[in-house]
C-alpha cells in the first residue's frame, strides 16, 4: 500500500523570517551611529577566588564620582557629555574601594565603550591589586551565551519551566512541544545535549513517549544563580556529547529570603539562608505541576490525571577561619563542602475516549473519529545527590571533587483499544449535510498493550583542578570514573482487527540488564595576550579522553577555540573554535526497534567548526549586543534513528554519515529602556546517509531550515511596574515518513511550527524593612494565534483509495493561565 500525506494548508509564515532579517539589518545599520561623546565603563569586581564583590564602589578619579556594584559585583560607569569631551583617548585613573580590601587605581586610556574585570586583594595579602587578565572571561568563550535568571521570570510560558525559557534564546535552539522540556541545537536531536546542575550531569527520563508525560525538568529557576549555555565548539573541560552544554549554577545564599508562587498549571516555593555565623548555608525549593487544564485543550478527550513533584535542596558549609560577614579570613587557602539532594515523583494517568481530527484542504477534507477505552499509566520517581568538596590549596591552585548518584525506577502500563473509521467530508457550504462524514474509507480497531519497567542506577566520582600560572595562564585538568547499571523489562504489543482479521503488527518482549563502566579525562590551558583596554587574543587548547568497558572503546578528542580583539573603537571580538565531539551510546542508543541490544556500538563523532563574531555597541545610550556565527559538523558512525511522537526510535548501527551546517544571528539589549529583548534568526541544513536504503544523502529528522525566536519586553513609560512580555517562535517543516518504510523515510515534511505567547503583568515592591518584599501578578495567553500545531502523525489505512493516510496529532491549543508570586 502506497504511503501519501494530504495536503495540509499552506503555510505563508515565512515572512516572518525576512522580516526579522531585515529589522536586525535596520537595527544594527542604526546602532552603528553610537554617540561617540559618551564613555561608558561595564565590568566586574572580584575577590581574590573570583567571588563578586558587592558594594564595591568604582570611579574615574579625574571625574570625582562613583556607582556601586551590584550583587554579581557588575558595574555601569557613564560619564558626562563634558568630561568625555574633554578625556576620550587620554589617560585616567581607574579607582575601585570597599572597606574590606586594598583600594584600587589604575592608569588606563579611555575610549568610547571599555568592559574590566577588577581583582581586589584583601588587606592580608602584600600583592598589589591589578585588573586581571581574567582568564575564563565568558567573552572569551566561543558560541556561548550567559543568562541572568532574574531577567526572564516573567516569560509567559504557563508554568515557568526553565526549559521553555531556554528555547527563547535563539543560536540554534529549538524546541517543537511546549509540551516538553526537550530541545535540539543545530541539528543534533535532545539526547545529545549535556546538562550540568552544580557540577553533576542531568538525565532524561528513559521511557517517555510524549511530551505531556515528561513532567519537569530538573532545573528548579528559583534556585539558580547562573546559566551558561553553549551551543557547539565548548571546551574540553566539559563531556563528550555533540550538540550542546548547558551549565547550571546554583545560589550560595547570604541572608535569609524566600518565594513562592500559583498558577492554574501549579505552584512553587522556595527558602534560603544560613545560621547566624554565616558559615552553614541552605538553599530548598518545590515544585508542582499539574496540566490537567491544558491537557483539556488535546485533540485526544478524556480524563487526564497528570500530577509532577519535585524537592531539591543545597547545603553548604564552610571549613576555616571566617570574618564578621561569612567569609573567608584566609581566601587563599579555605574548604568548603555542600550536599545537593534531589527527589521527583511523576505520576502520568489518562483515561482517553474519543478523539475527532479534521485534515486536508477545503475542497477535499477527511475526518478521521476514534473510542476509546482503557487507560495508559506511567509513573517514575528518581533520587539525585552529590556530594562536593572544594579546596583552595593557594592564591592559584584549587581542587574540586564531586562523588554523586542518580536512581530511577520508570513503570509503563498500558491497556488500550482505539475503535476508528476514516471518512469523506461533506464541503458543500450549501447543502444540509454539510460538515458531516459521507463516504467510509476504513474502518477498523487497534489494541496496544503494554508492561514496561526500567530500573537504572549510575554512581560517578569527579575531579575538577584548576592551577593559574601568573595572571595569563591558566590550566585546567580532571577526571571521573562512572559505574552505570541498567535493568530493563519491554513487553509490548499492537494488535491490528480490521475486516474481521486480526494480525498482531507489533511485538516485542525483551530483558535486558547492562553494567559498565565510563572512564574520562580532560587538560586544557588558556592563555591570554595583550591587555583589556587595547588588543587581545586568547587561546584554549584541550583534550579529552574516554573509556567504555562495554564495547571497549577509548577514544581522544582534541579541541581548540581562538578569540581575537582588534584595538578598534567598536568592541568588536571574533573567534575560531574546531575540535572532535564524540557521544559514547547510552542505553537508548543501544535498543533497536525490536528491544535487541548492540554491545557494539561505536561512538558517534563530529568534528565541528565554527566561526563567530560578538559587536558589544550602544545606541542611545543603551547597552546592545549583536552575534552571528557560522558552522559546520561532520558527522560519522552515525546511529540513525527516526521520531516517534517525542521519542527517539534508534536502529542501533553505526550505519550512516552525515553533516549540518548553517549560521545563526541573534541581537538582544535595552530596545526600550530598562528591559531586556531579543531577536534571533538561523538556518540550518542537516542530511545523512544511511546504508540500509538506496538513496544518497537525505534530511535528517532535525532538519528545520528556517528558526525564529522574540522575546520583547515593554512596560507603561511612567509607570515600569506595569508590563508586556511577548514570546514568538517560528521553526519551518521537520520531515517524517512512512513507518516499516526506508524509502520513504524523511520523505514528507511537516507544517511550521509557529507560537506566540503574551504576558501582562504588574508588580508591587514593599519597604525594604517589610516582610514581604514584592508581589508579581501576571495574566498569560498562550497560543494566542489559536495555531493548530503538529508534533507527529498516525498512519490509517484508506482501503477505498488503496493508501495511508497520515493523520496529524496536534499540540495544544489557545490558553489562559493566571500566576502569582511573592517574594520575602
Amino acid at each position: 500500500m502506497k504511503p501519501i500525506i494530504k495536503n495540509q494548508s499552506v503555510l505563508s509564515y515565512f515572512f516572518c523570517s525576512n522580516l526579522l532579517l531585515i529589522l536586525c539589518c535596520i537595527s544594527s545599520f542604526g546602532f552603528a551611529q553610537n554617540n561617540k561623546n559618551t564613555i561608558i565603563i561595564e565590568g566586574q569586581v572580584l575577590d581574590s577566588l573570583k567571588n563578586p564583590v558587592q558594594n564595591a564602589s568604582i570611579g574615574i578619579l579625574e571625574e570625582g564620582k562613583a556607582v556601586q556594584t551590584d550583587s554579581l559585583g557588575n558595574f555601569r560607569l557613564e560619564s558626562s557629555s563634558d568630561f568625555s569631551k574633554e578625556f576620550l583617548n587620554k589617560e585616567v585613573t581607574l579607582a575601585a574601594q570597599h572597606p574590606e580590601f586594598r583600594t584600587f587605581r589604575q592608569k588606563i586610556v579611555l575610549k568610547s565603550y571599555q568592559k574590566y574585570s577588577i581583582r581586589l586583594s584583601e588587606y592580608e595579602e602584600l600583592k598589589a591589586v591589578e585588573i586581571t587578565a581574567k582568564l575564563n572571561n565568558d567573552d572569551r568563550e566561543i558560541s556561548k551565551i550567559i543568562l541572568d535568571p532574574t531577567k526572564v521570570e516573567a516569560t509567559p510560558t504557563g508554568t515557568g519551566e526553565f526549559s521553555q525559557i531556554l528555547v527563547t534564546l535563539g543560536l540554534g535552539i529549538v524546541s517543537n512541544s511546549e509540551l516538553s522540556s526537550a530541545y535540539s541545537v543545530r541539528g543534533g536531536n535532545y539526547e545529545e545535549n549535556l546538562i550540568y546542575v552544580n557540577g553533576i550531569e542531568i538525565y532524561r527520563p528513559f521511557l517517555v513517549r510524549s511530551g505531556q508525560q515528561e513532567g519537569l525538568s530538573f532545573v528548579n529557576l528559583d534556585l539558580v544563580k547562573k546559566v551558561e549555555f553553549s551551543a557547539g565548539g565548548w571546551q574540553a573541560k566539559w563531556g563528550d556529547k555533540l550538540s550542546s552544554v548547558l551549565n547550571v549554577d546554583y545560589k550560595t545564599p547570604t541572608s535569609f529570603a524566600g518565594s513562592a508562587s500559583i498558577g492554574l498549571l501549579g505552584g512553587n516555593a522556595h527558602l534560603e539562608g544560613t545560621n547566624k555565623s554565616k558559615r552553614f548555608s541552605y538553599l530548598a525549593g518545590i515544585r508542582h505541576k499539574d496540566l490537567s487544564y491544558l491537557l483539556n485543550t488535546l485533540e485526544t478527550k478524556g480524563e487526564y490525571q497528570p500530577r509532577f513533584t519535585d524537592f531539591q535542596s543545597l547545603l553548604s558549609y564552610k571549613l576555616g577561619k571566617l570574618d564578621k560577614n561569612g567569609n573567608f579570613k584566609n581566601k587563599a587557602k579555605n574548604t568548603t563542602i555542600s550536599l545537593l539532594t534531589a527527589y521527583s515523583q511523576n505520576s502520568y494517568r489518562v483515561f482517553p475516549s474519543s478523539r475527532e481530527t479534521t485534515f486536508g484542504t477545503f475542497d477535499e477534507q477527511v475526518r478521521f473519529f476514534v473510542n476509546y477505552v482503557g487507560e495508559e499509566l506511567m509513573y517514575y520517581t528518581t533520587y539525585q545527590s552529590a556530594l562536593r568538596l572544594t579546596q583552595k590549596f593557594s592564591q592559584n591552585f584549587s581542587m574540586d571533587f564531586t562523588l554523586s548518584g542518580v536512581d530511577t525506577q520508570e513503570r509503563e502500563f498500558v491497556d488500550t483499544e482505539g475503535s476508528y473509521r476514516l471518512s469523506d467530508v461533506n464541503n458543500d457550504i450549501t447543502s444540509d449535510n454539510f460538515n458531516k462524514s459521507t463516504l467510509i474509507r476504513g474502518a477498523a480497531s487497534e489494541y496496544f498493550y503494554a508492561r514496561n519497567a526500567l530500573n537504572a542506577q549510575i554512581y560517578s566520582f569527579k575531579n575538577r583542578s584548576s592551577l593559574q600560572l601568573g595572571n595569563r595562564t591558566m590550566v585546567e585538568f580532571g577526571g571521573e570514573i562512572k559505574s552505570e547499571n541498567i535493568n530493563d523489562e519491554l513487553y509490548e504489543y499492537k494488535v491490528l482487527d480490521s475486516a474481521g482479521f486480526e494480525d498482531i503488527s507489533y511485538f516485542v518482549d525483551t530483558k535486558t540488564t547492562l553494567n559498565s563502566i565510563r572512564t574520562q579525562g580532560y587538560a586544557q590551558i588558556s592563555h591570554f595576550f595583550g591587555t583589556d583596554t587595547a588588543e587581545w587574543h586568547n587561546v584554549t587548547l584541550g583534550v579529552r579522553i574516554h573509556n567504555w568497558s562495554l564495547n571497549g572503546q577509548t577514544f581522544i578528542s582534541p579541541r581548540l577555540q581562538y578569540k581575537y580583539q582588534p584595538d578598534w573603537k567598536a568592541d568588536i571580538q571574533f573567534g575560531l573554535a574546531v575540535g572532535v565531539y564524540q557521544q559514547s551510546p547510552f542505553y537508548r542508543e543501544l535498543r533497536n526497534f525490536a528491544g535487541e541490544i548492540n554491545e557494539s556500538l561505536l561512538a558517534q563523532r563530529s568534528v565541528h567548526l565554527i566561526g563567530s563574531m560578538d559587536w558589544d555597541f550602544k545606541f542611545q545610550k543603551r547597552p546592545f549586543k549583536l552575534i552571528v556565527e557560522s558552522y559546520y559538523k561532520q558527522i560519522s558512525n552515525l546511529i540513525p534513528y527516526d521520531v516517534d511522537n517525542m521519542r527517539l526510535r534508534y536502529y542501533a548501527t553505526n550505519g550512516a554519515k552525515g553533516y549540518a551546517w548553517g549560521i545563526d544571528s541573534r541581537i538582544s539589549g535595552e530596545f526600550i529602556k530598562g528591559t531586556e529583548s531579543w531577536f534571533s534568526l538561523s538556518y540550518l541544513q542537516t542530511k545523512e546517509n544511511v546504508d540500509f536504503d538506496e538513496r544518497d544523502f537525505v534530511r535528517r529528522p532535525s532538519d528545520q531550515r528556517v528558526t525564529a525566536t522574540i522575546f520583547f519586553e515593554d512596560h507603561f513609560p511612567d509607570n515600569p511596574t506595569f508590563r508586556v512580555n511577548l514570546r514568538l517562535l517560528f521553526g519551518s517543516g521537520v520531515p517524517f515518513g512512512a513507518p516499516n518504510n526506508q524509502n520513504y523515510r524523511s520523505f514528507f515534511s511537516n507544517p511550521a511550527y509557529r507560537r506566540v505567547d503574551i504576558g501582562f503583568s504588574k508588580s508591587l515592591v514593599f519597604e525594604e524593612d517589610k516582610r514581604i518584599k514584592s508581589v508579581w501578578i501576571g495574566l498569560e495567553v498562550l497560543n494566542i494565534l489559536g495555531v493548530e500545531n503538529i508534533i507527529s502523525h498516525q498512519w490509517i489505512s484508506d482501503y477505498v483509495n488503496d493508501v495511508q493516510l497520515a493523520v496529524p496529532n496536534g499540540l495544544s491549543q489557545r490558553f489562559l493561565n493566571i500566576r502569582g508570586v511573592v517574594k520575602f
